[in-house]
């Protein structure tokens, strides 16, 4: 049984985006006395992509859920131009969005899970066939989703949220349990939904995918506790908060001291020596230009490995408090 699949209704409007999307205007959701989420602004614009970043229990998902109508808040949300209060429907009929936990039906095939939605939703049999061809899964259409692999059951919930071609998509942490192959198709798809000017919000607490956002000059938003900390996009957001990766070099049988030299000579001057290895700290996209250096000057290092920073320690650089 699929879990939280969200079915918005189909609509022929063919909807074209004007350049605001999505107007979420200090928002504010309670639960008794909680606050789920709190003077929380964010707008999105047709043809980019949004990461929501943020530890588990941040308020992301809440967020989401009223962006859809589903939940009552303070404050004002408009999707294209109209009120999720008053035009809820309406709403819904024109985002796709795929929950954290949904999955297809196990029994079955991808083309039947497909048709099944479609049919829930009153939309054309055409758009199965298209969707098909837009996930790349036409040669698997008769493979039942039990035997699908991870990252093909993904795309195909990806299909089932955007039957309707909707011109807004929101993704719950859309690539959690993905490979490493899942997650190079996935931004594949990426890539063809924005070059058809849709607007694309994702949620996650990995770190990572703020980085993978950043292929596509993308935006973040950041929230921690229900309140926003931080915005804007995501190469700005990772130089505000000074992240760098560590590049961890194992010195092996060549001298450190030149290893060290020609590394600081390639223009990194954060370089030490520290237990054997030789640690490099850089920016994300400049460890491959570290390990040419010393592959053209003649170092064979044994091993290497990278650590990322982490998303806490983003945080206590925004905020200069802990998350969660």
């Amino acid at each position: 049984m699929p879990r939280k699949v969200y079915i918005n209704s189909y609509s022929e409007s063919g909807v074209q985006l004007a350049e605001l999307a999505v107007d979420v205007d200090n928002i504010t959701k309670k639960y008794g006395k909680f606050k789920a989420l709190e003077d929380t602004t964010f707008k999105a614009e047709a043809g980019k992509i949004y990461a929501v970043l943020g530890p588990n229990g941040a308020g992301k998902t809440t967020m989401f859920r009223c962006m859809l109508g589903l939940l009552n808040f303070e404050g004002s949300i408009k999707i294209a131009g109209k009120d999720v209060r008053r035009h809820g429907k309406w709403v819904r009929g024109n985002i796709g969005y795929l929950p954290q936990h949904s999955a297809p039906y196990d029994d079955l095939s991808v083309e039947e899970n497909l048709k099944f939605y479609a049919g829930l939703k009153g939309i054309p049999k055409e758009r199965v066939k298209e969707t098909l061809k837009e996930i790349k899964l036409v040669r698997f259409r008769d493979r039942k989703a039990m035997a699908l692999s991870g990252g093909m059951k993904q795309r195909l919930m990806m299909g089932i949220s955007q039957l309707s071609d909707p011109p807004i998509l929101i993704l719950d942490e859309p690539t959690a349990n993905l490979d490493v192959q899942g997650q190079l198709r996935f931004r594949e798809l990426l890539s063809d939904l924005l070059g058809r000017q849709k607007c694309i919000i994702i949620s996650t607490h990995l770190l990572r995918e703020a980085h993978e956002i950043r292929l596509f000059h993308g935006n973040v938003l950041v929230i921690n506790r229900g309140k926003v900390v931080g915005s804007g996009l995501v190469d700005d957001f990772m130089k505000k908060a000074d992240l760098r990766d560590h590049l961890f070099i194992d010195v092996g049988d060549n001298d450190p001291e030149s290893m060290l030299q020609t590394i600081k000579k390639s223009g990194f001057d954060e370089v030490e020596i520290h237990k054997g290895q030789v640690v490099i700290s850089c920016e994300h996209d400049d460890k491959f230009s570290v390990l040419k250096a010393l592959s053209d000057a003649g170092f064979t290092p044994n091993s290497f490995r990278v650590e990322e920073p982490s998303l806490e320690v983003a945080f206590m650089k925004l905020t200069g408090k802990e998350i969660g």
